[in-house]
Parts: C-alpha cells; sequence; structure tokens
C-alpha cells in the first residue's frame, strides 16, 4: 500500500512537471509568433507583458531589478495615480505614474513622473506609446533573469539544472533497486516457506 501511494504521488509530480513544461513552451512559442508577426509592438502572453525595472524613479513602489507586470489595457480606461509602462522614443519602456490625463479630440494622453523624481516626465505619452498597466511586481526577478542572459549566468544554470537532473534520477533508481531488493526478499520468504511446508507433508506421509 506504501509502495502504490508513493507511485502516485511520483506520477503527480512527473504530471505537474510535465504541464508546466508545456505552458512555458506554449508562452514561448506565442512570443515567438507575435515577435514575428508584428516585430515593432513587445509581445504579450495572453494580454501580459513583463519588465526589467532597471531605474529607481519609482521606488518604493517598484525597486531596481523587480520585474513587473503590466496589462494592455483601453486608455480611455486609465485615471490618475494609475501606474503604466509607454513606450519612449528611442524604444526603451518606462514605467512611471500617471499624474495627469488629458483629453483630445481623437485620442487620450497622459503627464506622467516616477514617484521617485523631482520633476515629471519631458514627454506626454499618449494611448499608441502605451504598453500596459503595472498589475504587480515580483522583486528582484528581473536580476535573476538578467543574471541569466549573461554567459556565466546561463551556464551557472544549465549546471544547475543538470545536476538536479542526475539527482532526481539517483533518487529514482535508487527507490528502484529498493523496490527489487524488497520484492526478492519477499520471494525468498514465500519459497522458504513454500519448502517447509511440502518438507513438513512429506514427513507427515513418511510417518
Amino acid at each position: 500500500m506504501k509502495s502504490n501511494s508513493k507511485e502516485k504521488i511520483s506520477n503527480y509530480i512527473k504530471g505537474f512537471v510535465i504541464f508546466i513544461l508545456v505552458i512555458i513552451l506554449i508562452i514561448n512559442l506565442s512570443v515567438i509568433i507575435k515577435t514575428n508577426v508584428n516585430p515593432s509592438k513587445i509581445p504579450d502572453v495572453i494580454g501580459y507583458k513583463p519588465f526589467i525595472v532597471l531605474s529607481g524613479s519609482m521606488q518604493d513602489e517598484i525597486d531596481v531589478g523587480d520585474l513587473v507586470i503590466v496589462k494592455n489595457v483601453d486608455a480611455k480606461d486609465l485615471k490618475e495615480k494609475d501606474i503604466i509602462a509607454y513606450r519612449t522614443a528611442d524604444g526603451f519602456v518606462t514605467t512611471h505614474r500617471i499624474i495627469n490625463v488629458i483629453n483630445k479630440e481623437n485620442d487620450v494622453c497622459f503627464e506622467t513622473k516616477g514617484d521617485n523624481n523631482n520633476t515629471k516626465d519631458d514627454v506626454i505619452v499618449c494611448s499608441n506609446s502605451i504598453e500596459g498597466k503595472y498589475q504587480f511586481k515580483i522583486s528582484k526577478l528581473g536580476n535573476v533573469i538578467l543574471f541569466i542572459q549573461e554567459p556565466l549566468g546561463f551556464t551557472i544554470m544549465m549546471l544547475v539544472i543538470l545536476i538536479i537532473c542526475i539527482l532526481v534520477y539517483m533518487v529514482a533508481n535508487k527507490k528502484k533497486d529498493k523496490t527489487i531488493e524488497f520484492a526478492s526478499e519477499e520471494e525468498m520468504k514465500e519459497f522458504e516457506e513454500f519448502k517447509k511446508a511440502k518438507e513438513r507433508r512429506l514427513k507427515r506421509k513418511g510417518d
């Protein structure tokens, strides 16, 4: 019974890992396809986009090295105090807070400012430059991603994955060996009991 329970748990874990890998594969394919279809636009996954924060202009709300997640949104739904990510003329993405809404005849634009900056941004942000509305952050994950993108970081990550795979393989083989050993011991006991029972039957016949 215990062996069956462990096997079920092991199968559940394997299934979960495969599920996560499939999700990651789908996300990567989605990003690649969207990048090829529209190279000038930052790709999203079901409407969400990740950005790594490289400056301290939004401290203490958002810190350097955080990974921020923004969601596609209609510019008309944005209001003062919302935090948005917008694309600058030179292609960089900035995540700042709206301090003023400017309604135009055919568009809506915004004045923005970093919480940690003394002055507002020089540019007026209009709807075609907005990448999304800030949803949440994952603290310092951006630093990890940047490190992995470096040759040294990538090498370390691959070594860690390799070591984990080797350990999992060793543990699985150890469990398999124990199961075989356990089965052999059980078979040996059954054989000994059968042998003794046979000897008792022969002895009774002899008597």
